[in-house]
């Protein structure tokens, strides 16, 4: 092998290991932001998700979540980056949903039951969100 073949060789690979390094960290970074889409996080009574999918989905889908449990709108304020919806369960329960929009049309909804939050009913708003969105529940 000639010393200008093995050079062409060696350049190939470190041109090709140069431009699979860009691939890996994007791929790693989009299993990141996959793993953070799946968990909740309980803050001060407020449970929160982000979801794969834009403002305007996202809004339908939490009016028709309210439905599904019944829940009465008292108001509702839509904005392409921040909306928020106010409600009451039957027995009178103040009912605040925050939506938010981030980059990469993903959608963070959080969800508040009461004063000091409830983590069943907040959950089980979130899945019907899932639902709605027709994402798998977890």
């Amino acid at each position: 092998m000639t010393t200008k073949g093995w050079q062409v060789k060696v350049g190939g690979l470190l041109l090709a290991l140069l431009l699979t390094a860009g691939c890996v960290e994007t791929v790693l970074l989009s299993a990141g932001a996959a793993a953070a889409l799946g968990s909740y996080k309980w803050i001060e009574g407020t449970m929160e998700k982000d979801y794969p999918r834009p403002m305007p989905d996202c809004f339908n889908a939490c009016l028709a979540a309210c439905k599904n449990l019944n829940l009465k709108i008292a108001s509702q304020a839509y904005n392409p980056l921040e909306s928020k919806i106010e409600a009451a369960q039957p027995d009178g329960t103040n009912v605040k949903i925050h939506l938010i929009t981030r980059p990469n049309a993903i959608t963070t909804i959080k969800v508040r039951f009461g004063m000091m939050g409830n983590v069943d009913y907040s959950g089980y708003f979130h899945r019907r969100v899932m639902h709605h969105l027709g994402l798998p529940a977890e």
